[in-house]
């Protein structure tokens, strides 16, 4: 029987960083997979009602973790397997961030083997809910040594069980894909829902069994030096020429030609038209061709007031 394994992680959904002092900030209690991977769970469930395939529910956490695998046996997962990592930090860490995606693909992938051989498709979600990299997926997958995916909004299953998936591309682009087992696929959260387990399902999540495994003691291939906010590095400039006289006046543009405020009025209409085209003309907005014309005064018939008439002609 074919199995497509929907890979979870453990991830702080909300985390603060100090801007000062780059520490981080989380609800211990605030923790999960992301909806890229809740819609992983979700397109392994459709795949398995097509291929008759059993989809097993894989993570590498802690034991606090059993609740959210429990929920996924609950939805329709047939198994679920908990990798045990070598250490867990009571709060977000920067260091994992950038030095724990390679263990955890490298670990989960031993796991898989010995339990289930090499499965025929591992989903995952794009990111990781705390700002991961994204990189667990192809680091799972060369741990394999089976075909990838990333990035993926559509998947169209076969009969053969090949997958044609459609990846975002700049400019409203995207580009397909036909998948063959082995293959690792990560799916963004576009337009898929994770199901609701039924009540029995939930009343009985509490007494699913979650298989263990341990995770081998690596050294880590990254060592992080420090952890510091963020600072862009000084830009190089051109040196200030000219005197120190010549510079202050270009900083304090007292040599650049303004026109000074000044009130004009009351005019009335035509002189103020006439104000403003001279304005205009003066500083180049309007060419001298165009002038003010004021024509005389006339009466229309059955009027008892008097219209006057200003336009501008050419």
């Amino acid at each position: 029987m074919p199995v497509i394994v929907a890979a979870l992680s453990w991830s702080w959904r909300e985390t603060e960083v100090d801007p000062l002092s780059g520490a981080l900030r989380a609800n211990r209690r605030d923790r999960g997979p992301s909806g890229a991977e809740l819609a992983a769970l979700e397109h392994a469930l459709r795949l398995a009602e097509r291929w008759a395939a059993r989809v097993v529910a894989a993570s590498v956490a802690p034991s606090e973790a059993d609740e959210m695998l429990r929920d996924a046996l609950a939805v329709g997962a047939a198994h679920a397997l908990r990798v045990e990592p070598a250490s867990s930090a009571a709060g977000p860490r920067p260091a994992g961030l950038i030095g724990g995606e390679q263990e955890s693909a490298a670990a989960l992938a031993a796991a898989l083997r010995q339990q289930y051989g090499v499965p025929d498709l591992v989903l995952c979600g794009d990111l990781a809910a705390d700002r991961g990299t994204g990189s667990f997926p192809a680091f799972l997958a060369a741990s394999l040594g089976a075909e990838q995916a990333l990035g993926c909004v559509r998947l169209e299953p076969g009969d053969d069980r090949t997958l044609r998936v459609h990846r975002r591309l700049d400019g409203g682009r995207r580009e397909v894909l036909i998948v063959r087992p082995p293959a690792v696929v990560s799916v963004e959260a576009a337009g898929v829902r994770l199901r609701r387990a039924g009540l029995p399902a939930i009343l009985a999540k509490g007494d699913a069994a979650i298989t263990v495994a341990s995770m081998p003691a690596a050294a880590r291939r990254v060592r992080i030096l420090g952890a510091h906010p963020y600072r862009p590095r000084p830009r190089e400039l051109p040196a200030p020429t000219g005197t120190a006289l010549r510079r202050t006046l270009e900083l304090t543009g007292a040599l650049v030609q303004r026109t000074p405020p000044a009130v004009v009025g009351p005019l009335s209409p035509a002189e103020a038209a006439s104000e403003l085209l001279s304005y205009l003309r003066r500083w180049g907005y309007v060419s001298a061709e165009y002038e003010l014309a004021a024509g005389p005064a006339r009466t229309e018939p059955n009027e008892p007031a008097a219209i006057h008439e200003t336009g501008i002609k050419r």
